[in-house]
């Protein structure tokens, strides 16, 4: 008798958690979709697993059926936190189709930085069976009315290269110091985009 007790309760237990968990995914926050039509509600916050695939989205906190909206068929999403995502179209895939992904705007002007993060896996099969992965911030650059063009990727290795070449139209672009990490990349560009507008 204890035992079914006990039994009962750890399931309720861990019916009300995974319940709990699910609602913690979701924020209030609106999705575009790509006819133009807003729909406000709960979002599901994109994670590295999500920003490749779409969106979940929910009307009411208390619906229970998610609605999802694949990355085909969104513009934009947004959080009411502050956070907003946009579908930007990447390198061109097999059969004529495109990659689309959700894009986080770090910095908006002449030009505009995203952050994208994604799962990493390690390269070692045997760490990849205890689930051995991390999580990747990538970052794109995109001009201004350039948006037919895909975003470009800033490496490591190249990021003074490619931010040269961005910065040359403009005289008074600030020099470009400091290392590959994201708040260094966005006073940058903050700086590029300051004295372009000028």
């Amino acid at each position: 008798m204890r035992l079914c007790f006990f039994a009962a309760l750890v399931l309720h237990g861990c019916l009300f958690y995974s319940s709990a968990q699910a609602q913690g995914r979701f924020q209030p926050g609106y999705v575009v979709l790509l006819r133009g039509d807003t729909l406000r509600g709960f979002v599901e916050t994109p994670t590295r697993n999500t920003v490749m695939r779409g969106v979940e989205f929910k009307n009411n906190a208390g619906q229970v059926d998610n609605i999802f909206y694949p990355i085909k068929a969104l513009r934009a999403a947004g959080l009411t936190g502050g956070r907003s995502y946009v579908v930007r179209k990447m390198q061109p895939m097999m059969f004529h189709d495109t990659l689309r992904i959700l894009l986080e705007p770090l910095i908006r002007g002449r030009a505009t930085l995203f952050r994208s993060a994604r799962n990493v896996f390690t390269n070692n099969p045997e760490e990849e069976m205890f689930g051995n992965s991390f999580t990747n911030s990538y970052y794109y650059v995109e001009r201004m009315n350039t948006t037919s063009r895909p975003p470009f990727l800033l490496r490591a290795d190249h990021f003074r290269d490619d931010l040269g070449a961005l910065f040359s139209d403009c005289p008074t672009a600030p020099p470009i110091t400091g290392k590959f990490e994201e708040a260094n990349l966005m006073h940058l560009m903050q700086q590029y985009n300051s004295r372009s507008a000028k």
